[in-house]
C-alpha cells in the first residue's frame, strides 16, 4: 500500500528547467562557449550531471565554480520575473494532500529549492524536503530518496516517486520504489522503461492510480 509520494521539483512542479538552460547558455556564451539545448537536456536533465562534467568533457579552460556562480546570478534574476508552476502542479498537490505523506527530492541546491517552493506557495504541502546538499550523490543515485525514508522511518516499498526525467526514474527503481513518469518537452526523449506508469500530465494522476501500484 502506498503511503508516501515523493515529488521532483524542476520540470515537474516548477517550470524551471527552461530557466536553468537559458541561464547556462547565457553564462557560457559570456565565456565564449556554446551550449546547445540537446547538450543540456542529455547531460543535466537526463543524466543528472552538471557544469563540472561539461567543462571536463569539452576540455574547457574554465573554472566550473566561477561558471556556476555566474549562472546563479542570471538564474536568480529569471526567478524574480519568469518563475511559473508546471501545469496542474498546485492542483495535484491539493488533491494528494491528506491522502498521502508528501515529500520533495530535488537535485537543485537548497537555496533554489526553498525559494522556488515558497514563491509558488507549495512549501506547506511537504513534510520534508531533500536537496543537493542532503546527500553526497544525487539522482540517478537512489540516495536522496533513501535519505528521506531513513529520516522519516518509511518503508521504501510504500513510496511512489513522481518524476519528469530518466535519472529520477532510475533512482526510484534502484531504491525499490514505485514510480510515475510525467515527461515534459525537455524529457520526452528520455528512457522511461523502468517507470510503473507514464502519464502526459499531473492531471492524469489520481488516488485510484496510485493505490493500484
Amino acid at each position: 500500500m502506498i503511503s508516501t509520494i515523493i515529488c521532483d521539483m524542476d520540470g515537474l512542479l516548477s517550470d524551471t528547467e527552461t530557466l536553468h538552460l537559458k541561464a547556462y547558455q547565457q553564462t557560457l556564451a559570456h565565456f565564449g562557449v556554446t551550449l546547445t539545448d540537446q547538450e543540456y537536456i542529455d547531460l543535466w536533465i537526463r543524466d543528472g550531471q552538471g557544469i563540472a562534467q561539461f567543462v571536463e568533457r569539452e576540455q574547457l579552460a574554465l573554472d566550473p565554480v566561477e561558471v556556476h556562480n555566474h549562472k546563479l546570478n542570471i538564474f536568480w534574476d529569471m526567478l524574480h520575473t519568469d518563475l511559473q508552476e508546471m501545469p496542474f502542479a498546485l492542483d495535484f498537490l491539493e488533491r494528494m494532500k491528506g491522502n498521502y505523506r508528501l515529500l520533495l527530492a530535488s537535485n537543485s541546491y537548497s537555496k533554489n529549492v526553498l525559494h522556488i517552493i515558497k514563491k509558488l506557495k507549495m512549501s506547506h504541502f511537504f513534510e520534508m524536503v531533500a536537496h543537493k546538499e542532503s546527500v553526497t550523490k544525487t539522482k540517478p543515485s537512489p540516495d536522496i530518496f533513501l535519505y528521506l525514508t531513513n529520516k522519516l522511518k518509511i518503508n521504501p516499498t510504500e513510496c511512489v516517486v513522481i518524476e519528469d526525467a530518466q535519472k529520477g526514474i532510475i533512482a526510484a527503481h534502484t531504491a525499490g520504489m514505485k514510480s510515475i513518469a510525467v515527461p515534459n518537452s525537455h524529457t520526452s526523449g528520455n528512457d522511461f522503461s523502468l517507470a510503473d506508469k507514464i502519464v502526459s500530465s499531473l492531471q492524469e494522476i489520481n488516488i485510484e492510480m496510485i493505490d493500484s501500484l
